[in-house]
């Protein structure tokens, strides 16, 4: 765990604090070679071009995700858990509904997806060493 993470999880009052090393523990286990950092300030989850992300809020913890249909099923049997499109927020006196969040986090990581650069972001191409080495010669007959 980044050290970034570790003291985000730490910051935490004891139920969120639980919370949050439960989520982790269980997307590292089940994704051992998932990507951990602090985008946005929170604790983010990189799998390819997928993610997901958890926060901290005054009375509870949100989870938020990269697409919106894995929350479905979540909406139809917990709808008070939905409050934006991409995310669902659990409330400290609340009970945590594991099975469904953890279906969908399954289900955003590990969707088929093209591997991007773990960013969502489209990847660099980069040259291969002949394209370079045509690259250098076009430009060395330029310098003449």
């Amino acid at each position: 765990m980044s050290s970034g993470i570790s003291r985000y999880i730490d910051s935490q009052v004891e139920i969120k604090k639980e919370r949050m090393l439960s989520i982790r523990a269980w997307i590292i286990e089940c994704f051992p070679e998932i990507l951990e950092s602090m985008d946005q300030k929170i604790p983010t989850y990189h799998l390819n071009e997928n993610w997901i992300a958890f926060g901290a809020h005054k009375n509870s913890i949100s989870i938020h995700i990269c697409k919106s249909v894995p929350l479905t099923e979540i909406r139809k049997k917990f709808p008070s858990l939905i409050d934006s499109k991409f995310r669902f927020t659990i409330r400290d006196e609340d009970p945590i509904p594991w099975k469904e969040i953890q279906s969908s986090i399954r289900s955003v990581l590990k969707s088929k997806t093209k591997s991007l650069n773990g960013k969502g972001r489209i990847p660099i191409k980069r040259n291969s060493p002949s394209k370079k080495s045509a690259l250098r010669q076009n430009t060395r007959s330029f310098k003449n």
